[in-house]
């Protein structure tokens, strides 16, 4: 198959996932020039799991000089349920060419070619506008909205203290899984396509998050019973700049202010490591966190908004 200017072939399975994680990573930079998540070729084996095969499920797309300059494929990673997800990565230099068109054109043809009910593709800030304007121009519309907040002005934060009969542990490590695990799910439980994951998906998961990043993990208890649970991260090659993420209460606890002292551990952590900047991504119908978020003096970079289409 080929456009005009590029020649789109099945990827090479010689390649590995190398190519894949360097286009996905530059995109990624490009679109967000503060990245608090790099991928790694370890972490796209997990997320992308023992199903795909890449010579049947990914795409290269190469100039006529023989170079590669994107790729697109189709996942079942573990975070959609009763859904597959778009991976794609483009060189930023061709952002404004006939790249994008093309390349969800691909991807539409290749749901087709292995029979894919339902497709999940994401866009991420302002200049994902080529992406955005193709999919709109299909006839598609986003489905779902995440906002990215930043704090950067710690003068509007102060601890709440925490409330009688619970405690919040921070810890490096943790022995077992169990208990984090069944707040995670039973927090997002109604968030959007959410899939639970498996004890070994999550072990897996937090352990090669780890590799690239410094991670505490702050933890709420009523007496011996987890029921709060956050994760402040630092990417050392931008250790000023933190990320908050992973951060659920058990349903039955909310509403008991549990979940602002919680945060508040998790924006103490990462202060008392020397961030400057704080960064956390929120569903943009979860009005409790948004209103949470903005008491501690979180705001809303629009123009970071991360949006999600679903192709039937």
């Amino acid at each position: 198959m080929e456009s005009n200017f590029f020649k789109i072939k099945p990827y090479d399975e010689s390649l590995g996932y190398s190519v894949l994680v360097d286009l996905y990573n530059q995109l990624a930079n490009y679109l967000n020039p503060e990245p608090t998540f790099i991928l790694t070729e370890e972490l796209a084996h997990l997320l992308l799991g023992t199903d795909t095969v890449l010579s049947r499920d990914y795409l290269t797309f190469e100039s006529k000089q023989g170079e590669i300059v994107a790729i697109a494929g189709i996942s079942k990673i573990p975070i959609f349920k009763d859904a597959l997800y778009t991976v794609y990565g483009v060189k930023p230099e061709y952002i404004d060419s006939e790249i994008p068109g093309v390349l969800i054109d691909t991807v539409l043809k290749l749901k087709k070619e292995l029979n894919v009910q339902e497709l999940i593709f994401q866009t991420f800030g302002e200049p994902s506008a080529p992406f955005d304007e193709k999919l709109e121009n299909l006839g598609f519309t986003p489905v779902n909205f995440n906002w990215s907040m930043c704090l950067d002005d710690f003068n509007l934060f102060s601890h709440p203290g925490v409330p009688p009969g619970i405690t919040i542990q921070n810890v490096k490590e943790i022995d077992d899984y169990t208990d984090s695990l069944y707040v995670i799910n039973e927090a997002f439980a109604t968030s959007f396509k959410f899939k639970p994951f498996t004890k070994i998906t999550w072990k897996k998961l937090m352990t090669e998050l780890k590799k690239n990043r410094v991670v505490e993990h702050c933890i709420a208890y009523e007496k011996e019973k987890m029921i709060g649970f956050l994760d402040a991260y630092i990417n050392p090659e931008q250790e000023n700049k933190g990320l908050i993420a992973n951060f659920g209460i058990l349903p039955a606890y909310q509403h008991r202010k549990i979940g602002s002292a919680l945060l508040a551990s998790g924006i103490e952590t990462l202060i008392n490591k020397g961030c400057k900047l704080i960064n956390l991504s929120v569903d943009t119908t979860n009005e409790k966190a948004l209103g949470l978020y903005k008491k501690f003096g979180f705001y809303i970079r629009k123009n970071l908004t991360q949006r999600t289409y679903q192709i039937m």
